[in-house]
C-alpha cells in the first residue's frame, strides 16, 4: 500500500464534492503501488528539509515556484483552448489556469514575507512579471485535442498536482521557521490556501479521470497510466536527484 495514494484519496473524500471516485481510487492505488513516486518516500522529504535549512535555497525555491506557477498558468490556458472537444472541461481548465496565475503572485508575496527586507527591488520586479495576464495571451495555433489526447493530458495534470501538493506540505513548516513573528501566521494562511486549491485541482482532475475510467476511455487510461507515472517519476528524479541507495551505493 502506498501511503500517499491513501492520503490523497482521504483528502478528496473529506471534501465531499467529487463523489466516491471508486475507479480513480483503484487506478491510483494500483499505479502508485507498482511505481511509488519519489515524493511519496521518506528520503524525498528528508532531502527537502536538509536543503531548506539553507535560507538561500528556500528563497530560490519560492522564487522558482512563483515562476513555475506563472508558466503553468500559460500552459493550462493553452491546453484549455485545445480542449474544445469538451467545452465544460475547457472551462474547468481555464479556472485552473487563473488559480495558477494567482498562485504565482502568492509565492512572490511569500518571498517578501519570509525574507522581509532581503529581497532587492530588481528581484521583486522580476517576480511580478512571472504571472501572465491570461486575457492578453495569443491564442494557440496548435490543433484541438482528440478525446483521448485530452484524457491523457488530464491524467498527467493529476499526477503533477499531487506532487505540487506534497511540496506545499513540506514547505509550510520550513517557511514559517524563517519568518519573523509578525509574518508567521500570514505565511501559514497563504500556504493553507495554496494547499486547499491544490486539493481542488487534484479533485476535479480525479473526477474527470474517474468518469473516463468508467466510460469508453477506461481501457486507454489503464494502458497508459503506468507509463505516464514512470515518466513523471523519472522527471522528478532528474530534478531532485536520486535516493541515497541509487546515488551513492548506500542502503536507504
Amino acid at each position: 500500500m502506498n501511503m500517499l495514494a491513501e492520503l490523497i484519496i482521504q483528502r478528496l473524500h473529506e471534501r465531499g464534492q467529487f463523489g466516491p471516485l471508486e475507479h480513480y481510487s483503484r487506478c491510483l492505488r494500483s499505479a502508485f503501488g507498482a511505481h511509488p513516486p519519489p515524493y511519496s518516500q521518506a528520503w524525498y522529504g528528508k532531502r527537502f528539509r536538509e536543503h531548506a535549512h539553507d535560507p538561500q535555497w528556500l528563497a530560490n525555491c519560492l522564487v522558482d515556484n512563483a515562476a513555475t506557477e506563472g508558466w503553468g498558468a500559460g500552459k493550462l490556458w493553452e491546453l484549455a483552448t485545445r480542449a474544445s472537444v469538451n467545452e465544460e472541461i475547457a472551462g474547468m481548465i481555464r479556472s485552473h489556469a487563473a488559480d495558477e496565475a494567482r498562485h504565482s503572485h502568492m509565492y512572490s508575496g511569500m518571498v517578501n514575507l519570509v525574507f522581509r527586507g532581503s529581497v532587492s527591488p530588481d528581484v521583486r520586479e522580476t517576480m511580478n512579471k512571472y504571472s501572465p495576464d491570461l486575457k492578453t495571451l495569443e491564442p494557440t495555433t496548435l490543433p484541438a485535442f482528440s478525446e483521448q489526447e485530452l484524457v491523457d493530458n488530464l491524467l498527467q495534470m493529476n499526477v503533477a498536482e499531487i506532487r505540487t501538493l506534497v511540496n506545499q506540505m513540506l514547505t509550510r513548516p520550513v517557511a514559517q521557521t524563517f519568518c519573523v513573528d509578525a509574518s508567521r501566521e500570514h505565511v501559514g494562511k497563504l500556504l493553507d490556501t495554496l494547499m486547499s486549491d491544490e486539493v481542488s485541482h487534484v479533485g476535479y482532475t480525479a473526477k474527470l479521470m474517474d468518469d473516463a475510467l468508467a466510460g469508453k476511455h477506461g481501457e486507454f487510461v489503464w494502458d497508459i497510466v503506468n507509463t505516464r507515472l514512470m515518466q513523471f517519476n523519472e522527471l522528478t528524479l532528474a530534478e531532485v536527484g536520486r535516493p541515497p541507495s541509487e546515488a551513492g551505493g548506500m542502503s536507504a
